[in-house]
This record gives C-alpha cells, sequence and structure tokens, in this order.
C-alpha cells in the first residue's frame, strides 16, 4: 500500500483497501494499517470527510499508547481535514498536539521530522487562509520554503506551491511568481489526482488572469476549477470570482445568477462575512441593471442581519448599499443624503477594506459629476484629498488595478488645471504600477492615454493658454468614462498595434551621439529630420529626464528614453507605444548582459569613437531581431 500511495496511485490503494475491508476477521493491528492506509489516501486525493473519518478511526486506536509517528501522521491529517472543513479551532487543537508529540520523537530521521514539521504549518495554514490571516501564512509558509529542498513528498510540496501562489496572489503581490508557483502546483496536483488542491490551484490562477486582465483565460479556470470539486466552500468562492468575471465583460444577469449561487452556499456553510459580502455585491449589480426596488429587499436583509448580529461590518455594508440606491437616484436630496453617507463611511477611525474603497470611488464620481454640471475649480480642491487617500488604501489593500488607475485619474485632474508637467509624472507612477504587477491590459490602456496626451499636447496647450472653458477640457479629458471603468471594475479593451520603428540612437550622458541606425531607408538622407531628432533628443535630456519622464513628440513620431549609466538609449517609432516599450525595455536588458556589445559600447565610448554595426555582429543581429523582425517575448493584451 505504501509503494502505491508513494507512486501517486492513491485511487488504486482505496480500491484494493475496500477489498480486504469487506473480509470480517480482520484484527485490529490489521485494521490499524488499513484505517492509516486510508486516511493517507484520502488526503493525497483531497478527500478531507474520508480522511477525517479514517484518521479518526486511527486516532482512537493508538492515543494510549507511547508517542509514535503514526500518532503525529493522524494528528496532523485530523488537524489538516479539519481545517479545511471550516472546523479551525479543532484543527488548530490537533497541529498543536502534533507538533508536541514530535518534539519527544528522538528516534525519528531528519528527513522524516523536516517533513513532519512542514506538514505542521502547511495544515496550520488551511485554516489562517480562510481566516485571512495573512501574516500568518506567510510566516510559516516561508518557513516551509526554507526547509522545501529537504522534502520529497509530492503531496507536502504541492500544498507548499499552492499556499505560495496563493501568498503571491492575494498578498504579497508578485504575479510572476505566482504563475510560477501555481503551475508548479497544478503540476503536482494532476500527479496526485488531488481534486482538491487542482480546485483550489485553479481559482488562484483565474484570480491572476482577473488581475492581469484576460477575462476570458480567468473564466476558463473558474469553470475548470468547478469540474475538480464539490466541497461547498470551494465552489462558493468559485461563483463569487465568476460574478466578478461576469460583471466586468458586462454580462449583469449572469453576474447575478453567479452571486446568487454563492449566496446560497454562503448560508449552508454558515460564512456571516460572505453572506454579507456577497449580499452587498447583489444589491451593487441591481443597482446596476436599474432595479432599485429589489435591491431595496436585500437591503433589509443586510440590515436585519447587521441589527441581530451586532455585525459593525454588516453595518457598514449596509449603508454603503443605501447609499448605492440614493445614489441611483435623479433628485438631488437623495444623491446628498448618499455623498453623506460616502463621507461617513471614509471618515471611520478604522477603514473596512474595499467597502471603504468602494464609498472613495463612488464619492469621487458624484464630486466629478458636480464639477461636470457647474465647473467650479473648488470642487476639484475637494476632489484631491480623497484620491490622495484613495492611494493610500489601494497600495494597502494591494489593490493595484485601482492604484494605477487613481494615478490616471489624478493625471485627468491636473489636467484640468492645465498643469502639463504634472500630468506626465503621474502617467509614469502608473505605468510603473502596471509594469512592475504585470497589469497588461492596464498598461495597455496607460500607454493609449499617454500617446493620446502626447498627440494632443499642442491642442491642450493652446486650450490652456486661451483659457478655454473647462466643459471643454472635461470632453477632451474623458472624466466621466475614466471613473465609470473604476466604480463597476471594468477593463476597457483598447486595440494597440505594432509600431514602426524609425530609427534607433544611443547617446552619451554628455550629450553626443555614439550610435544611430535608420530602419526606413527613406528617411535615411533628410537630415532635417535627424537634426529634428538630436535637438528634441537635447532638449528633453537637459529639461525633462531628470524628472522621470521617459518619452517626447517630434511631429508623428514619438521618442522613448531609457538610460543605462553611461548612455541614452533613445527608439523613434510611428504608431502606438505599448509594444514599443517592450521592445526598448527588452534592447537595453540584452545590451547590458551581453558581455561582448557592452564591452565594445563602453570602450568606444572611453575612446571617444562613434560605433559602426560592422564593429559588433551581435548587436546587428540583436537590432534585426528586437525592431525588424520582432522576434522577441512580447506580452499581448
Amino acid at each position: 500500500m505504501r509503494n502505491l500511495i508513494k507512486k501517486d496511485k492513491s485511487q488504486k490503494a482505496i480500491d484494493i483497501l475496500n477489498e480486504i475491508e469487506e473480509k470480517k476477521d480482520l484484527q485490529q493491528s490489521e485494521l490499524l494499517n488499513l484505517y492509516h492506509y486510508k486516511a493517507t489516501a484520502f488526503i493525497r486525493l483531497g478527500n478531507y470527510p474520508e480522511t477525517l473519518k479514517y484518521a479518526k478511526k486511527v486516532h482512537r486506536i493508538i492515543r494510549k499508547e507511547e508517542p509514535s509517528s503514526r500518532l503525529v501522521e493522524s494528528l496532523i491529517m485530523l488537524g489538516h481535514s479539519s481545517s479545511w472543513l471550516g472546523s479551525f479551532e479543532k484543527g488548530y487543537q490537533f497541529l498543536n498536539n502534533a507538533e508536541q508529540i514530535l518534539k519527544k520523537l528522538s528516534d525519528l530521521s531528519g528527513k522524516d521530522r523536516v517533513k513532519y514539521k512542514a506538514m505542521i504549518y502547511l495544515s496550520k495554514n488551511c485554516g489562517y487562509m480562510q481566516q485571512a490571516k495573512n501574516e500568518r501564512v506567510y510566516d510559516l509558509v516561508m518557513k516551509v520554503l526554507n526547509i522545501s529542498e529537504q522534502i520529497d513528498d509530492k503531496f507536502v510540496l504541492a500544498e507548499l506551491f499552492y499556499q505560495l501562489g496563493s501568498i503571491y496572489t492575494f498578498y504579497k503581490i508578485d504575479i510572476k511568481k505566482a504563475i510560477k508557483y501555481s503551475q508548479s502546483c497544478q503540476e503536482l496536483a494532476e500527479k496526485l489526482e488531488n481534486k482538491t488542491i487542482m480546485a483550489l490551484n485553479l481559482v488562484t490562477m483565474g484570480s491572476i488572469y482577473i488581475m492581469i486582465g484576460d477575462l476570458e483565460k480567468a473564466f476558463s479556470y473558474h469553470k475548470e476549477a468547478l469540474n475538480h470539486t464539490d466541497i461547498l466552500m470551494i465552489r462558493m468562492s468559485i461563483f463569487n470570482n465568476l460574478s466578478m468575471i461576469y460583471s466586468q465583460k458586462g454580462e449583469l444577469n449572469k453576474a447575478l445568477e453567479s452571486l446568487e449561487k454563492a449566496f446560497n452556499l454562503a448560508g449552508k456553510i454558515k460564512a456571516p462575512y460572505m453572506i454579507i459580502s456577497i449580499l452587498s455585491s447583489i444589491i451593487e449589480v441591481l443597482v446596476l441593471k436599474n432595479e432599485a426596488d429589489l435591491a431595496k429587499t436585500h437591503l433589509i436583509t443586510l440590515k436585519d442581519i447587521a441589527e441581530r448580529e451586532k455585525n459593525k461590518l454588516a453595518e457598514i455594508y449596509a449603508n454603503f448599499c443605501e447609499a448605492l440606491i440614493l445614489k441611483s437616484k435623479t433628485r438631488i436630496q437623495d444623491r446628498a443624503k448618499a455623498q453623506r453617507i460616502f463621507e461617513e463611511i471614509i471618515q471611520q477611525d478604522e477603514y473596512f477594506g474595499e467597502i471603504t474603497m468602494k464609498a472613495l470611488i463612488n464619492l469621487c464620481d458624484l464630486l466629478i459629476e458636480e464639477f461636470r454640471l457647474t465647473s467650479e475649480l473648488e470642487v476639484l480642491e475637494d476632489l484631491n484629498p480623497l484620491l490622495e487617500k484613495l492611494l493610500i488604501i489601494a497600495e494597502d489593500l494591494n489593490s493595484f488595478w485601482i492604484l494605477a488607475e487613481t494615478y490616471l485619474l489624478q493625471a485627468k485632474i491636473d489636467l484640468l488645471q492645465g498643469d502639463l508637467k504634472a500630468i506626465r509624472k503621474k502617467l509614469i507612477e502608473a505605468q510603473k504600477v502596471a509594469e512592475k504587477h504585470d497589469l497588461r491590459l492596464l498598461l495597455g490602456k496607460i500607454s493609449y492615454e499617454h500617446d493620446r496626451f502626447l498627440k494632443n499636447l499642442k491642442t491642450w496647450e493652446m486650450l490652456i493658454e486661451n483659457d478655454a472653458p473647462l466643459k471643454k477640457r472635461i470632453e477632451l479629458a474623458e472624466l466621466d468614462e475614466h471613473i465609470e471603468t473604476m466604480l463597476l471594475n471594468r477593463k476597457r479593451n483598447i486595440k494597440l498595434s505594432e509600431e514602426e520603428p524609425i530609427t534607433i540612437f544611443i547617446i552619451s550622458e554628455g550629450g553626443n551621439p555614439v550610435f544611430s541606425h535608420s530602419f526606413n531607408e527613406n528617411l535615411k538622407y533628410e537630415s532635417h529630420l535627424f537634426g529634428g531628432f538630436l535637438t528634441t533628443i537635447d532638449y528633453f535630456i537637459k529639461e525633462m529626464f531628470s524628472e522621470g519622464l521617459d518619452r517626447a513628440v517630434f511631429g508623428d513620431y514619438t521618442l522613448l528614453m531609457k538610460s543605462i549609466p553611461p548612455f541614452f538609449i533613445i527608439y523613434v517609432f510611428k504608431g502606438d507605444s505599448y509594444y514599443a516599450l517592450q521592445r526598448i525595455h527588452y534592447f537595453t536588458d540584452k545590451i547590458q548582459t551581453n558581455t561582448s556589445i557592452w564591452n565594445n559600447l563602453i570602450k568606444r565610448f572611453q575612446q571617444n569613437k562613434s560605433i559602426q554595426l560592422e564593429d559588433i555582429p551581435s548587436f546587428d543581429l540583436l537590432l534585426r531581431t528586437t525592431f525588424i523582425e520582432k522576434n522577441i517575448p512580447i506580452k499581448k493584451i
């Protein structure tokens, strides 16, 4: 049995054990082995009710015996299963007992001791994760990661990779690490045929793609997860996440249907926080569907829960939902009352996570609506501190999509106030957030907004110089559309095309050209164009690059800049900047990591000589691969 389980044939082991169990004349020692192997096989398959059943039988037989590794294993299985099935305190008690007994086992091999210690930590995290005790989860999973090289048990490693994937998705946000660990988990879970870990991990992978903005992939992973589990807690999470995907796609009827399924499951497993949260989401969707009367009936239920349970969180959610319903009305009195409620929520001594953030966004929306109607600049002065607070909360909650969107919104407010330099800094801040967290769809939107601003730069300068009416500026800034995407958490689909490469320059920090290459033969001999590029570059380096700006415009051309001391790399192109930005990043990274190219560049720089393509063959290949053939890894949206 041990070998079958070790070879990931747990179901085959269970089938054989079932046949043995049907015999009536088994001795207690034989039954003990049978129960132990059954519990071990079931936990590796993710069947926690059956694990609990057989681990209890093992524990009853040996709990009064001398401490042993089998007793430790039975307690770990009891703790692990209890935690996943929602009995957290009972689970922690089993695991603490296992930890104490483990310390008493002096004859245990070092490898087994490490494995049991890892299993205890990961099993505790099964409860901590569901209770959102993120710091504890992180501390324990890091302890296991530090000893993971000494562990050769696929089940333990699959659980470790699942938890690491979840941490880097929902807590210590790092999309690359999240994808890396989730993929490793999925490979192991499939080998183990552990449907529970598969389902949980697929939910994590789906959540990663919600964050990235790839809703089709996110949907696919969640639907696949549904096929792998009957566990109510996991199915509730899946339906809740599916509702977010449908909402972002604008499919509100499907979103509502998913929320109702999640709500019914939350009631069955008696999950108070999820009941409150899902009920609030149902009200939000009904408001979007203009079904205020039905939303009110759900609001009554939410208020009843708050009053009956004396639940502060339910009270905040109820107040927020009441304000949403009032805001959807056209009467000034209703909207004024909604504004007061939103203000009360954000002025609380403590903030309530996402609900505080949503209250801030809705309050900003009301102020922007007021500004659109009155064109009074004082309204913008009220808006600025709200946006600063929104930045703080979004960063604290690791809500990087909202963080970048808020920088974009600040940029547009700066635009209305005529501060053209400030808008560019905010666009760069938004870009940094999206790049760091691999939010591709958002990065595409930011590139689009940045390109649009630069193309309209002369228009904006003229509007500001002539003190044009604010109404004209508001239309050009598309403020209403921007706040709507934040309110609905809806990803705006932007069509971006590949750029047309024009030329590339390498300039020394002193401003001297070190290298230039034209990708367009027709432009090679137009000296006025190259002179114009060089003048723009010189101005850009002296006046703007020091302030963190990375691009400029020259007629129909965009210049992207990157600093790699002692050089500036400048890529000139026509068209959208989204893919161009990735190409310049790739190009500069390769220059620095290719010692042949880098050493030749430095040598000629020190000799005050310019560089020709024939001087460095690998440099010629890099240019062609990156900009002409465009045969490099690119993140599509």
